[in-house]
């Protein structure tokens, strides 16, 4: 079983709707050292190919500001990022990265580049618990031995069993990278049965699922410079019709109340009220304080 390392565990939201990440190290990316490197990496693969298609058939006539202005969902990220790095460099790394998030913000001076001695190595991954209930939920924890510091990259989590609603996956950014040492990373999934986005039942059966933990320094996939895939590590639960399904759904996370009231009744992992942040307008873990999780120590 792997062990989790739950006192200095730091939330991050999750874009997929039951799926929430922990780690035992600040990969929030709100700290002032990595900004704009987060907002940036925040876009897509999509919307730099609509940028892309937009400096070859207009160019950057109007400058930061007309050229954002074609991204309506993420048009304050693009600013901050095109205003902070200048429009030059933008548009040099739009065009020179391949539709890389993560590689163009390193061209581009949002990101720093990652080192090349960059190495990790999985220990061991398990589920918690490793039998679980309809409608429970469950926490897939991978633990790392990082033997030198990783830059910024991703990792991603793929889980496969009966029933409709799988397979589902999720990617993570590491917007600071892992350091060294012995670190954890951890995804909690509610087994609550719902609908997909076209509305058709999703749902999860019983019997044996499979799932697996990807790190990447860089985009997974990605044959960049200072890019590295540290490979997967896979590992099974169970969900048993044997134990009594869960019905009461468990109290908000942190990570999605978008308002001080909503905050007031939201939970962390470890059952305790969330605290809202004024200075970052964010509903945080209880164990971090509101000048950001680098002040975690």
């Amino acid at each position: 079983m792997a062990r989790i390392i739950g006192a200095s565990m730091v939330m991050s939201a999750a874009a997929a709707s039951d799926l929430l990440m922990a780690s035992s190290f600040d990969m929030t990316g709100k700290s002032p050292e990595v900004l704009p490197c987060n907002p940036c990496t925040q876009l897509s693969g999509q919307a730099i190919n609509v940028l892309l298609n937009y400096i070859l058939n207009v160019g950057v006539v109007g400058g930061c500001s007309k050229l954002c202005g074609n991204l309506p969902n993420d048009k304050l990220k693009c600013e901050l990022v095109c205003g902070k790095v200048g429009i030059e460099a933008f548009t040099y790394a739009i065009e020179k990265a391949d539709l890389d998030p993560i590689y163009m913000c390193e061209l581009a001076g949002a990101c720093d580049f990652p080192p090349d001695d960059a190495y990790l190595e999985y220990l061991e991954v398990g589920a918690q618990p490793a039998v679980v209930a309809h409608g429970a939920d469950i926490q897939l924890a991978a633990d790392l031995n990082v033997v030198n510091d990783t830059g910024v990259g991703e990792f991603s989590i793929y889980i496969n069993g009966p029933g409709t609603a799988t397979p589902l996956s999720q990617s993570f950014l590491l917007a600071k990278g892992i350091p060294h040492g012995e670190q954890a990373l951890r995804v909690t999934l509610t087994l609550m049965d719902g609908k997909d986005e076209q509305g058709f039942p999703a749902t999860f059966e019983t019997g044996i699922y499979n799932y697996s933990f990807h790190v990447c320094q860089g985009s997974c996939g990605s044959n960049h410079p200072h890019s590295k895939d540290f490979g997967e590590m896979t590992g099974t639960f169970e969900m048993s019709g044997d134990l009594p399904p869960v019905t009461t759904p468990a109290p908000p996370s942190c990570f999605s109340a978008f308002d001080e009231y909503s905050c007031s009744a939201a939970q962390d992992f470890f059952g305790k009220q969330c605290l809202w942040c004024d200075l970052f307008m964010t509903c945080q873990e209880s164990n971090i304080p509101c000048a950001g999780p680098s002040a975690v120590v």
